[in-house]
């Protein structure tokens, strides 16, 4: 019996780029799948490279923000790595803190998701500083995990923040109603 396809992507469950992995496998019709969350582009290349999974989910650029800096630079020089599909989807980026008292002083993500709701955040939230993480998804769950302290704000999925029990502070925090993420995955030839 065969084994279940892996699909990497960058991030970790709840991110955005696992929802496009199910995206992808749906679209290629892949069935019997296993998701594996690699965190970064460079995490997801690295397991491309070392065959440790078959496909490779990566957002590659945004419509406001532009190329994602970190999947651009993981796949320099690496022609052994094809792209098989592109999509673009509209990404949405909710405020979550701690609870409902906490005031927000850091706001907390991945770089691209700052970037694309830096005006909203800075109207919202004027004295917080920002600080970058590995992901969207990672932000929630640090926050809830007392990782990073209750004075911070994270900026993520809707989703995710629901699922570590965070407060919903705003939502639909990016700048454009129109942003949307270019997603691709990848495999090695």
């Amino acid at each position: 019996m065969a084994s279940a396809l892996r699909i990497g992507y960058m991030g970790i469950p709840l991110s955005n780029s696992e929802a496009m992995s199910k995206v992808f496998a749906q679209r290629m019709g892949i069935s019997d799948y296993v998701l594996v969350p690699l965190m970064s582009a460079k995490g997801t290349i690295d397991a491309l490279l070392s065959n440790n999974v078959d496909y490779g989910v990566l957002a590659t650029e945004n419509k406001f923000a532009g190329i994602v800096i970190e999947t651009r630079d993981a796949l320099a020089d690496h022609d052994e790595i094809v792209f098989l599909d592109t999509e673009w989807t509209h990404i949405h980026h909710c405020v979550f803190k701690k609870n409902s008292e906490c005031k927000i002083k850091k706001l907390v993500s991945h770089i691209q998701a700052l970037q694309q709701s830096k005006g909203n955040l800075k109207r919202l939230y004027p004295y917080a500083e920002f600080e970058e993480c590995e992901d969207t998804a990672y932000a929630a769950e640090m926050l809830a995990k007392g990782i990073i302290s209750d004075d911070c704000g994270a900026v993520c999925r809707r989703d995710a923040g629901e699922f570590y029990n965070l407060f919903l502070d705003n939502e639909n925090v990016e700048d454009n109603k129109e942003n949307m993420t270019k997603f691709s995955i990848v495999k090695l030839i």
